[in-house]
């Protein structure tokens, strides 16, 4: 179930991680998508992952041990729903330039953390969470 106030604090940590630099393990693409569902609706899809890798290769060997894949991880936290569908505060995968990435959707366009902090990504959705 989301928070009652989840639009105030999913603005907020969007708000947070606007000049906050890219990091594997302190601020990627997954982390502020999981620091978002927290916001949202208190669920940690990252919480197995804090702390536990510092590059690429790290997050893909965790991704592997705990959940076998990055759909799997969300899979275990949230249900998918169309693209199509997609609201407010759910998460989106798309393929980026380096593979697979993660975003979120706020204020019609989709969020993701970038080498220079949360922004706003244009992208097509392959699948989506409904974050509750």
């Amino acid at each position: 179930m989301r928070n009652r106030d989840w639009t105030t604090r999913l603005h907020d940590v969007i708000k947070a991680a606007l000049e906050r630099p890219f990091s594997w393990g302190e601020f990627d693409c997954c982390l502020f998508a999981a620091d978002c569902t927290v916001a949202v609706c208190g669920v940690d899809p990252a919480e197995l992952y804090r702390g536990k890798y510092r590059t690429e290769a790290g997050a893909k060997r965790a991704l592997k041990k705990n959940h076998g894949s990055l759909e799997a991880a969300w899979d275990a936290c949230f249900a998918r729903v169309p693209p199509a569908f997609v609201q407010r505060g759910d998460v989106a995968m798309y393929e980026g330039p380096q593979g697979k990435a993660i975003a979120v959707f706020w204020a019609g366009e989709f969020w993701a953390a970038t080498n220079d902090g949360a922004a706003r990504v244009v992208c097509e959705p392959t699948t989506v969470w409904r974050v509750e």
